[in-house]
């Protein structure tokens, strides 16, 4: 007489949702499984943990590669003696001066700051959180605006500033005395003010500094938009470090369908009594 041991499907294992990546538990973290178009693109919808951390990994490094890697290699060949002043040449894009080195990257992060909005969206409203939370991922971007408005018009500022100091020296000198001392004195300080504007300009030659000679003066609108590009540049990636944090500790560890506590990796889904 033979055995034949009876099937318990309450005690018999289930098949590993992925052989590759036994940590995966829950099926819905199935990489096979996740849609890269609607994860990035469709507000309407949900994502899971593990689906909402492989799009903000591809989000995060290729923002990294495309900064990094360009600005370590003009590094590099600058090293080697090459002048690298026409990789930081800026280029317009939509008004806005922009290095020719990094067109790439600033294109990639402007997109990515949407789709990881849409990313949050799903990933809360999956989870059972409030979907407005998302606003957080475009914080950065909101604060980097407002910042930029507000460097651009104090550059503005500085340029009518600058353009009152140049009209009241020349109205000063117009009416100085033309007695020879006076004279020799004022010849003394212009060969001088010339002469500082020739070294500046050519450190900036070589640093890829402004372009139209060294006595170029720049116009209202590049100091504009100098002054509000270092000013955004700072408060955009200071808030991004922040947004970064509660992505990782927060967003990224919500479990599946809301119910769980907050943990890494895959967990299977609770058994309901």
């Amino acid at each position: 007489m033979t055995y034949t041991p009876s099937f318990d499907p309450a005690t018999a294992a289930s098949p590993p949702v992925d052989p590759q990546r036994p940590w995966i538990q829950d099926p819905r973290d199935d990489p096979s499984e996740m849609n890269w178009v609607k994860t990035l693109f469709n507000p309407f919808g949900r994502t899971g943990k593990l689906h909402f951390s492989r799009a903000w990994t591809f989000m995060f490094l290729g923002r990294l590669l495309l900064f990094v890697v360009p600005v370590f290699g003009a590094f590099l060949v600058s090293l080697a003696g090459m002048d690298t002043g026409f990789l930081w040449k800026p280029i317009k894009v939509l008004g806005v001066p922009i290095p020719g080195l990094l067109i790439a990257f600033v294109g990639f992060t402007l997109i990515t700051e949407f789709t990881s909005f849409i990313a949050h969206l799903r990933r809360l409203y999956e989870a059972k959180r409030p979907s407005l939370l998302a606003i957080l991922a475009l914080l950065p971007l909101m604060l980097a605006g407002a910042a930029f408005v507000a460097g651009s018009a104090a550059g503005m500022a500085g340029y009518d500033q600058m353009q009152a100091k140049i009209a009241e020296a020349s109205k000063a000198k117009a009416e100085a005395p033309k007695d020879q001392k006076t004279t020799g004195n004022t010849d003394a300080k212009a060969k001088e003010a010339k002469a500082k504007e020739r070294r500046g300009g050519q450190r900036g030659n070589r640093r890829g500094g402004r372009p139209g000679g060294p006595n170029e003066m720049p116009s209202q609108a590049q100091m504009a938009i100098g002054t509000g590009t270092g000013m955004a540049l700072p408060v955009w990636m200071l808030s991004s470090f922040f947004v970064m944090l509660w992505t990782l500790l927060y967003v990224a560890r919500l479990p599946n369908g809301g119910d769980g506590r907050l943990s890494t990796g895959s967990e299977g889904p609770l058994e309901r009594v």
